[in-house]
């Protein structure tokens, strides 16, 4: 430090120094007379060659230059070797400080170092877990779109139900054959009530049944079988209902207007076998024709004869008097 301090002391003044381009050509004409150095081989470095483009060298010295720490040293006259000297030491003895305090913290270090190893484990295996959670997400995250997809179509599904359960509802209370109407049908007597009104619900349904084949309903075929064999029952119980009442009115001395009054109430039976079997509706027409059409012949034969019979061998004129003598007595008073 005393050597550096009398440099600088020894150094000329900062305002009267002389220019840094001379100094420094200056010290390279001191290192180029140095025997230490008469012998090393610069290469493209080497000042001394005939190669050597002074420009370049001019570019590079403008360059280290411009740096702080040159400018200060040369603005102070510090002579170059004993400063780099300088530094070289200082570096030195940092190095050997920084050495000592590795040394020195060696423990803590590989402590750290034992930690850092763990914490790499610990997070590799959090790693391992968050890649897990993580396709488990995706996984979940494909179920929630395929739930979601289902849920939509589910809707759709719903709202398309909705839509036609009124009809559907309806088709369905059209073709479903109760079983009251079955039994009723097979097993009740014409006469009752039940029967008659099972008997326009069947109509119904066959007429329905009829609607639905023209379209080309499947579900027509279903009930079709049944239909026919109620419908078959019924026709084969109407018809020996009716041919009952009209073999009634041969019987001698028969009011015929009370069967004709019972047939005139059931009415309905002769329009279903007209509607579903008009060969069996055209038997009992042709029946009920011939058998009145005999008992209004026999009634008019009978008074057609009847009046034949009331006949007077004279039959009177116009100057006959017809009256009663008055042969009452008179009373004198």
């Amino acid at each position: 430090m005393a050597e550096e301090a009398a440099a600088v002391g020894a150094g000329p003044d900062v305002n009267t120094a002389p220019n840094p381009t001379d100094t420094a050509m200056a010290y390279l004409q001191d290192e180029k007379t140095d025997g230490d150095i008469a012998n090393l081989n610069l290469g493209e470095l080497d000042l001394t060659t005939d190669e050597f483009i002074l420009d370049e060298v001019d570019i590079h010295i403008q360059a280290n230059l411009e740096d702080d720490l040159v400018k200060e040293a040369l603005k102070t006259g510090v002579d170059l070797r004993q400063y780099s000297k300088q530094v070289e030491a200082e570096l030195q003895r940092i190095e050997q400080a920084s050495i000592k305090d590795y040394i020195k913290e060696s423990q803590n270090i590989a402590l750290l170092h034992n930690q850092i190893t763990a914490c790499d484990s610990i997070l590799e295996r959090m790693e391992g877990m968050l890649s897990g959670f993580q396709s488990d997400l995706s996984s979940i995250s494909s179920e929630i779109q395929t739930l979601q997809q289902q849920s939509v179509s589910m809707n759709v599904r719903l709202k398309n139900r909705q839509a036609v359960r009124s009809h559907l509802s309806q088709l369905v209370d059209e073709l479903v054959v109760p079983g009251a109407m079955i039994s009723t049908i097979l097993e009740s007597p014409v006469t009752e009530q039940e029967f008659l009104e099972q008997l326009h619900e069947l109509n119904n349904k066959i007429n329905f049944a009829k609607e639905l084949s023209f379209r080309e309903t499947l579900a027509c075929s279903d009930i079709q079988d049944i239909v026919d064999r109620l419908k078959l029952k019924a026709v084969s119980k109407i018809r020996e209902f009716i041919l009952q009442k009209i073999y009634s009115f041969r019987k001698p001395m028969t009011n015929y207007q009370i069967p004709q009054n019972t047939l005139l109430k059931y009415r309905f039976f002769y329009q279903f076998l007209l509607a579903n079997e008009r060969t069996v509706a055209k038997e009992i027409r042709d029946e009920y024709v011939d058998t009145m059409s005999k008992i209004y012949f026999s009634y008019f034969k009978s008074y057609s004869g009847r009046l034949l019979k009331v006949q007077y061998e004279e039959v009177a004129d116009k100057d006959d008097l017809m009256g009663v003598e008055d042969t009452a007595k008179k009373d004198i008073l």
